[in-house]
């Protein structure tokens, strides 16, 4: 088994603890670990170092290398532009087919949490099972709520029990749907969340590009001939001009061939801080990282970098965030709406803030 981490992104709706020169893969929220670092502590039982590999924006590398010493250098791979995660994937399966031919490779984002680390891995072992039936498995994620931020993956004929695990053909993925839609999914009991962790054959999921992105495709093999990402000038012209596409998009939703497992492991993509007070409050009432005298202060976050107080009265269900240079105060209801203050400073060029 190898593991490709995807480490790209900015996580704007973090802001402004996430930036763009640390965004939120690289910072320690809900532990003393990075959760980029947690992602690789996650499956390392499973996998060593040396069959992991990081695909990041070209900037990230070293931060990358900081972070995760134990990773061979030539695992990184430092991305020009971001492009979607079809490019990426199809990159880090030519790399991975090419240290070994018969390679299952397991596809991973470096910004969630997994609550239920031990299901996961299981989850990932009966996965690898159906893997090499020559499937595209993806893992579903058993929906508590109707969510509308989350696409959906419908499930059909059963494929069977492995490693105690109920795997089944997908039907259908579906787009983010709205309110009503989502209820219908969740009433429905054949739905779960589509969280992009995915398992496969490295030389079926090649064929995949193949079939159903030969223009990538070939744009992809033509960066590993000149060398691959460790070449950095060989490829960048090629890269350029790759159009930008989601696996999910250009393969997934095409493909014959793909199964999903559901699975209760305590997922979240924490991308928000209201994801991220919820997954943090535990049972208490507040979450506090900062030198705080709060008076009927409730269901609030605050957090702060600095030494100097922060008081609050009569707060009930906010967000409270304190870098220094930038101070955010919003409800934690529009946590979602903190993109458009990224969006706000960039049209201001406030390059300094981002």
């Amino acid at each position: 088994m190898h593991v490709l981490i995807m480490a790209g992104g900015t996580g704007t709706r973090l802001w402004p603890r996430s930036r763009a020169a640390r965004p939120k893969q690289f910072l320690p929220l809900l532990s003393e670990r990075s959760m980029l670092q947690e992602t690789v502590d996650r499956i390392r039982p499973l996998v060593p170092p040396e069959r992991i590999l990081i695909a990041t924006g070209r900037s990230y590398v070293d931060l990358v290398a900081e972070q995760l010493p134990e990773l061979p250098r030539h695992n990184i791979i430092g991305e020009p532009s971001g492009k979607g995660s079809a490019p990426c994937i199809g990159l880090g399966a030519l790399q991975i087919q090419r240290a070994d031919p018969d390679a299952l490779m397991v596809v991973l984002s470096s910004d969630h949490q997994i609550q239920k680390v031990e299901v996961f891995r299981e989850a990932l072992r009966a996965a690898a099972e159906v893997a090499r039936q020559g499937y595209l498995v993806t893992l579903g994620i058993q929906p508590s709520e109707p969510h509308t931020g989350y696409g959906y993956i419908q499930r059909r004929a059963p494929l069977g029990s492995f490693n105690g695990f109920q795997a089944f053909e997908v039907a259908r993925f579906v787009e983010k749907p709205d309110r009503a839609r989502a209820e219908e999914y969740l009433r429905s009991g054949q739905y779960s969340w589509n969280a992009g962790i995915f398992i496969w054959r490295a030389d079926v999921i090649l064929e995949a590009f193949r079939r159903y992105l030969p223009r990538l495709s070939e744009q992809l093999v033509a960066i590993a001939a000149a060398g691959g990402p460790q070449a950095t000038g060989a490829w960048e012209a090629t890269w350029q001009a790759i159009d930008g596409i989601t696996v999910d998009y250009g393969i997934m939703e095409r493909a014959e061939r793909v199964a999903v497992i559901p699975v209760d492991i305590g997922w979240s993509d924490v991308g928000d801080w209201d994801t991220l007070t919820s997954l943090a409050a535990g049972d208490t009432s507040n979450v506090v990282q900062a030198d705080h005298l709060g008076i009927d202060t409730t269901n609030t976050l605050v957090y702060s970098d600095s030494q100097r107080l922060i008081a609050t009265l009569g707060l009930d269900g906010f967000l409270v965030i304190d870098t220094g240079d930038a101070l955010l105060i919003a409800p934690r209801s529009r946590a979602q709406d903190v993109k458009k203050i990224v969006d706000e400073l960039k049209e201001r060029g406030r390059t300094d803030l981002l």
